[in-house]
Protein backbone atom coordinates (compact mmCIF):
# COMPACT_ATOMS: atom_id res chain seq x y z
CA UNK A 1 0.00 0.00 0.00
CA UNK A 2 1.22 3.46 -0.92
CA UNK A 3 -1.27 5.08 1.48
CA UNK A 4 -3.95 3.46 3.64
CA UNK A 5 -6.31 3.73 0.62
CA UNK A 6 -4.03 3.39 -2.42
CA UNK A 7 -1.88 0.63 -3.85
CA UNK A 8 0.87 0.45 -6.47
CA UNK A 9 0.67 -2.84 -8.31
CA UNK A 10 1.13 -4.11 -11.87
CA UNK A 11 2.00 -0.68 -13.23
CA UNK A 12 -0.98 1.18 -11.71
CA UNK A 13 -1.74 3.39 -8.74
CA UNK A 14 -5.27 2.61 -7.65
CA UNK A 15 -7.86 3.45 -5.02
CA UNK A 16 -9.26 0.41 -3.20
CA UNK A 17 -13.04 -0.13 -3.11
CA UNK A 18 -14.70 -2.54 -0.74
CA UNK A 19 -18.47 -2.14 -1.01
CA UNK A 20 -19.50 -3.59 -4.39
CA UNK A 21 -20.08 -7.22 -3.42
CA UNK A 22 -23.85 -6.96 -4.00
CA UNK A 23 -23.48 -6.81 -7.80
CA UNK A 24 -24.88 -9.68 -9.88
CA UNK A 25 -22.35 -12.45 -10.58
CA UNK A 26 -22.78 -11.96 -14.33
CA UNK A 27 -24.56 -9.76 -16.83
CA UNK A 28 -25.42 -10.15 -20.48
CA UNK A 29 -24.35 -7.54 -23.04
CA UNK A 30 -25.03 -8.07 -26.74
CA UNK A 31 -25.75 -11.76 -26.09
CA UNK A 32 -22.37 -12.19 -24.36
CA UNK A 33 -22.08 -13.15 -20.70
CA UNK A 34 -19.63 -11.02 -18.73
CA UNK A 35 -18.42 -11.99 -15.27
CA UNK A 36 -18.13 -9.82 -12.16
CA UNK A 37 -14.55 -9.07 -11.18
CA UNK A 38 -13.17 -10.60 -8.02
CA UNK A 39 -11.95 -7.27 -6.63
CA UNK A 40 -12.68 -3.65 -7.40
CA UNK A 41 -10.51 -0.56 -7.57
CA UNK A 42 -10.29 2.75 -9.36
CA UNK A 43 -7.18 3.04 -11.51
CA UNK A 44 -5.89 6.55 -10.88
CA UNK A 45 -2.63 6.39 -12.82
CA UNK A 46 -1.54 3.86 -15.45
CA UNK A 47 2.14 4.26 -14.68
CA UNK A 48 3.25 1.64 -17.20
CA UNK A 49 1.78 3.87 -19.93
CA UNK A 50 2.50 7.29 -18.40
CA UNK A 51 6.21 6.80 -17.71
CA UNK A 52 7.08 6.34 -21.42
CA UNK A 53 5.07 9.49 -22.25
CA UNK A 54 6.91 11.47 -19.57
CA UNK A 55 10.29 10.16 -20.76
CA UNK A 56 9.90 11.21 -24.40
CA UNK A 57 12.12 14.26 -23.78
CA UNK A 58 15.05 14.66 -21.42
CA UNK A 59 13.27 13.14 -18.42
CA UNK A 60 14.50 9.89 -16.93
CA UNK A 61 11.58 9.09 -14.63
CA UNK A 62 10.70 5.69 -13.13
CA UNK A 63 7.40 4.33 -11.82
CA UNK A 64 8.77 4.78 -8.30
CA UNK A 65 9.38 8.49 -9.01
CA UNK A 66 5.77 8.95 -10.10
CA UNK A 67 4.53 6.98 -7.08
CA UNK A 68 6.51 9.37 -4.86
CA UNK A 69 4.94 12.32 -6.72
CA UNK A 70 1.53 10.75 -6.08
CA UNK A 71 2.28 10.39 -2.35
CA UNK A 72 3.45 14.01 -2.14
CA UNK A 73 0.36 15.32 -3.95
CA UNK A 74 -1.99 13.07 -1.96
CA UNK A 75 -0.58 14.44 1.32
CA UNK A 76 -2.28 17.80 0.65
CA UNK A 77 -5.01 16.85 -1.83
CA UNK A 78 -7.40 14.05 -0.93
CA UNK A 79 -7.63 11.35 -3.58
CA UNK A 80 -9.39 8.76 -1.44
CA UNK A 81 -13.01 9.61 -2.23
CA UNK A 82 -15.09 9.18 -5.35
CA UNK A 83 -18.61 9.75 -6.62
CA UNK A 84 -20.32 7.42 -9.10
CA UNK A 85 -21.10 9.28 -12.31
CA UNK A 86 -23.94 6.79 -12.99
CA UNK A 87 -22.50 6.28 -16.47
CA UNK A 88 -21.58 2.84 -17.73
CA UNK A 89 -19.49 2.04 -20.80
CA UNK A 90 -18.90 -1.12 -22.77
CA UNK A 91 -15.19 -1.18 -23.57
CA UNK A 92 -13.65 -3.37 -26.27
CA UNK A 93 -10.04 -3.66 -27.32
CA UNK A 94 -8.86 -6.63 -29.30
CA UNK A 95 -10.48 -9.72 -27.83
CA UNK A 96 -11.08 -8.10 -24.44
CA UNK A 97 -14.49 -6.74 -23.48
CA UNK A 98 -15.47 -5.07 -20.20
CA UNK A 99 -18.19 -3.04 -18.54
CA UNK A 100 -16.91 -0.07 -16.56
CA UNK A 101 -18.61 2.44 -14.29
CA UNK A 102 -17.31 5.96 -14.65
CA UNK A 103 -16.56 7.79 -11.39
CA UNK A 104 -15.54 11.28 -10.38
CA UNK A 105 -12.45 11.54 -8.17
CA UNK A 106 -12.11 15.08 -6.85
CA UNK A 107 -8.58 16.47 -7.26
CA UNK A 108 -7.54 13.98 -9.97
CA UNK A 109 -7.07 16.76 -12.53
CA UNK A 110 -4.78 18.56 -10.08
CA UNK A 111 -2.61 15.45 -9.75
CA UNK A 112 -2.08 15.23 -13.49
CA UNK A 113 -1.46 18.99 -13.71
CA UNK A 114 1.18 18.60 -10.97
CA UNK A 115 2.91 15.86 -13.01
CA UNK A 116 2.64 17.87 -16.27
CA UNK A 117 4.16 20.95 -14.61
CA UNK A 118 6.91 19.10 -12.73
CA UNK A 119 8.17 17.21 -15.78
CA UNK A 120 7.17 19.76 -18.45
CA UNK A 121 5.18 17.21 -20.43
CA UNK A 122 1.80 16.95 -22.05
CA UNK A 123 0.04 13.86 -20.70
CA UNK A 124 -3.67 13.09 -20.54
CA UNK A 125 -5.69 12.92 -17.35
CA UNK A 126 -6.74 9.30 -16.99
CA UNK A 127 -10.54 8.77 -16.97
CA UNK A 128 -11.41 7.38 -13.55
CA UNK A 129 -13.53 4.25 -13.67
CA UNK A 130 -14.20 0.91 -12.01
CA UNK A 131 -14.03 -2.24 -14.12
CA UNK A 132 -17.08 -4.21 -12.99
CA UNK A 133 -17.39 -7.05 -15.51
CA UNK A 134 -15.09 -8.76 -17.98
CA UNK A 135 -15.69 -11.20 -20.82
CA UNK A 136 -12.51 -13.09 -20.03
CA UNK A 137 -12.17 -13.65 -16.28
CA UNK A 138 -10.31 -10.77 -14.61
CA UNK A 139 -9.05 -9.36 -17.96
CA UNK A 140 -9.54 -5.60 -17.63
CA UNK A 141 -8.66 -2.94 -20.19
CA UNK A 142 -6.54 0.06 -19.22
CA UNK A 143 -7.93 3.42 -20.36
CA UNK A 144 -5.24 6.09 -20.54
CA UNK A 145 -7.19 9.07 -21.92
CA UNK A 146 -10.61 10.38 -22.83
CA UNK A 147 -9.64 9.85 -26.48
CA UNK A 148 -9.09 6.12 -25.79
CA UNK A 149 -12.35 5.98 -23.83
CA UNK A 150 -14.28 7.45 -26.77
CA UNK A 151 -12.49 5.29 -29.35
CA UNK A 152 -12.79 1.99 -27.47
CA UNK A 153 -16.17 2.20 -25.76
CA UNK A 154 -19.84 3.00 -26.06
CA UNK A 155 -22.30 4.12 -23.39
CA UNK A 156 -24.62 1.35 -22.20
CA UNK A 157 -27.58 1.06 -19.89
CA UNK A 158 -27.17 -1.52 -17.13
CA UNK A 159 -30.36 -1.30 -15.03
CA UNK A 160 -29.35 -4.16 -12.73
CA UNK A 161 -26.38 -2.15 -11.40
CA UNK A 162 -26.84 0.65 -8.88
CA UNK A 163 -23.80 2.42 -7.48
CA UNK A 164 -23.77 4.89 -4.63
Amino acid sequence: MVTPHHSHDNGYVSLAIEHLSDLPEQIKVDEKVLFRKGEFHISLMALKHLVPLINTGTNNVTEDDIVQDFVEYQANNDLSHFRPANTFRYVTRGERETVVAMVDVPNIEGLFEYIRTKYRVSIPTQPTHITLYTLQPEAAIGILSNNELEANSTPINVPEIKLG
